[in-house]
């Protein structure tokens, strides 16, 4: 019957309304994860990065203390 439709149909609206509520609240979870992900990786990047720096650093170091060869003529 008309009624029963009427019912059927509210209920298939919040059916629908739940499901895109769950879909947006895992969406920004979602985002959220990615952000603090991306953190994550930037921190971990820097770190990376000033290892790098170090290691140059201490070679030009070690390299700048060698003394340098006398050339003599044979």
């Amino acid at each position: 019957t008309q009624m029963e439709r009427g019912v059927f149909d509210i209920e298939s609206i919040k059916i629908a309304n739940n499901t895109l509520i769950e879909t947006l609240n895992d969406s920004l979870r979602i985002a959220d994860e990615g952000k603090e992900a991306r953190q994550k990786a930037l921190i971990e990047l820097n770190k990376t990065e000033q290892e790098l720096k170090d290691a140059i650093l201490a070679v030009k170091i070690k390299v700048e203390a060698i003394p340098p060869k006398k050339i003599t003529k044979g």
